[in-house]
């Protein structure tokens, strides 16, 4: 898989060299994941409520005591478990600012966060799979800002993003109902329901099985409210042994089997990080080529609004010369100086008029950029099967498109090469499609047929 994956890293950081980075750059639109991030490992972030049991759980899978575990909040900050020969740990600003780690960007979160942020490294097998984030647990605050110091939620959210496993940890005391849970749930992870592994944890500790009846349903309900889809993802039931508790009334042997499918669900980060890069980049050259299509609409529409403006000034200029030119002819001098000046007059104010109509022009079209939307994708928003998911991509690519005409202008803004544009579109038609390809014809080259039966590769 390692070789699979340096392979894949390799062509996609090509496609963003050779095709979507020269678009990027003039056409001003958002940066796409660093080299460091697309050459990274697979990543695996690991939130949850205070108590609910994530550091134990890692220090299992582990087979270490790495992190503190307590029935209190016990880690405040964020902690990257990497794999190395050497022990070592570094601190926040030594991290964000090594230029082989893929986190410079996380700088942009302040002082305050870099304090709470640091790195393990540890001569541990399973680490050679996978890199694993823990977070510090989530509680009941209401103010996100004043209680940690940092932006709690935007900081999830970008480690989010990059992991490509996320488990969301509950337990019985509070399934799902803490502010911050809440608010990470609806902000920090949406959109990201197809990475999030639901983790109901420490279910050796209910007394009944009417209490653990009780708290899934809750728990179900809680996240029904936030995930708005038909089907929840699915929830893994399960605990961690510790040496001393107290025996289970309820049996234990499904959770123990949800524990183990848990971990195995982790240990596939690899194969999802490869996937997740083809999808990256498909997301990435999408957005841009609907960005670069629309500021170019924009603009020819624009530039031909001026164009006929002009056109409509220089022939009034051209009226006024020849007019004058005949009262020369005729000698009616004072006359043909008159008209002269009236048309320099004329000249000065339509030169300032039309750029004050142009300006009015391209506010216009910036507050209806929508009907520029869709005459340009009028054909696939009827043909497509599912059209909500062009529109979601509109929506979030508008803000950057509006954002890079209002500081730009319209008119500094280059036009899109066909050489530009049939790049792109062979980066979506060809490049990634046979990325793709190549990854299940891999996967299915390297798994029995029954594992894939059973639903191990989706």
């Amino acid at each position: 898989m390692k070789e699979l994956l340096d392979e894949i890293s390799d062509s996609v950081k090509n496609l963003y060299h050779e095709v979507l980075d020269p678009v990027e750059t003039r056409f001003a639109f958002e940066k796409r994941p660093s080299d460091g991030e697309v050459a990274g490992g697979p990543l695996v972030l690991i939130v949850g409520n205070h108590s609910s049991g994530k550091s134990t759980f890692l220090n299992y899978m582990l087979g270490e005591p790495i992190q503190k575990t307590g029935m209190a909040p016990t880690d405040d900050g964020f902690t990257i478990l990497r794999y190395s020969e050497k022990r070592e740990e570094r601190d926040g600003m030594a991290i964000v600012t090594n230029p082989e780690l893929p986190f410079s960007s996380l700088a942009d979160l302040g002082e305050n966060f870099l304090s709470h942020f640091r790195m393990k490294l540890l001569p541990i097998n399973f680490l050679k799979e996978v890199t694993l984030i823990d977070t510090p647990g989530m509680i009941d605050a209401p103010d996100k800002e004043s209680s940690r110091g940092y932006d709690f939620a935007k900081a999830v959210r970008w480690f989010a993003d990059r992991a490509d496993v996320v488990l969301v940890f509950f337990d019985p005391d509070r399934p799902g109902t803490t502010a911050e849970s809440l608010t990470i749930l609806t902000e920090s992870l949406s959109g990201l329901d197809h990475k999030l592994l639901v983790v109901m944890n420490k279910m050796d500790a209910f007394r009944s099985m009417r209490d653990f009846a009780r708290c899934y349903g809750t728990l179900c309900w809680n996240l029904g409210k936030v995930i708005r889809k038909k089907d929840i993802p699915q929830i893994y039931t399960t605990f961690v042994p510790v040496e001393g508790a107290s025996e289970s009334v309820l049996p234990l042997d499904d959770f123990e089997v949800a524990r183990e499918e848990l971990i195995t669900e982790i240990r596939r980060a690899p194969i999802r990080r490869v996937d997740n890069m083809i999808t990256h980049v498909a997301q990435h050259a999408n957005r841009l080529r609907m960005h670069a299509q629309i500021t170019d609409h924009a603009r020819t529409l624009l530039t031909s609004f001026r164009g006929k403006l002009w056109i409509g000034l220089i022939a009034l200029l051209a009226v006024g010369l020849l007019v004058s030119f005949f009262y020369f002819r005729n000698e009616s001098w004072m006359t043909a100086i008159g008209i002269v000046a009236l048309t320099a007059a004329v000249g000065v104010g339509g030169f300032f008029g039309i750029r004050y109509l142009v300006r009015q022009r391209e506010e216009q079209i910036l507050d209806d950029l929508d009907s520029v939307f869709e005459e340009i994708y009028r054909r696939e928003l009827v043909v497509q099967n599912r059209p909500e998911d062009l529109l979601l991509r509109w929506s979030k690519v508008k803000p950057i498109t509006i954002r890079t005409i209002r500081k730009l202008g319209l008119l500094s803004i280059p036009s899109l090469r066909s050489k530009e544009l049939n790049g792109l579109n062979r980066t979506l038609n060809e490049s990634v499609p046979e990325l793709r390809a190549r990854l299940h014809r891999t996967l299915e080259a390297r798994t029995p047929k029954s594992a894939t039966e059973k639903g191990i590769i989706q």
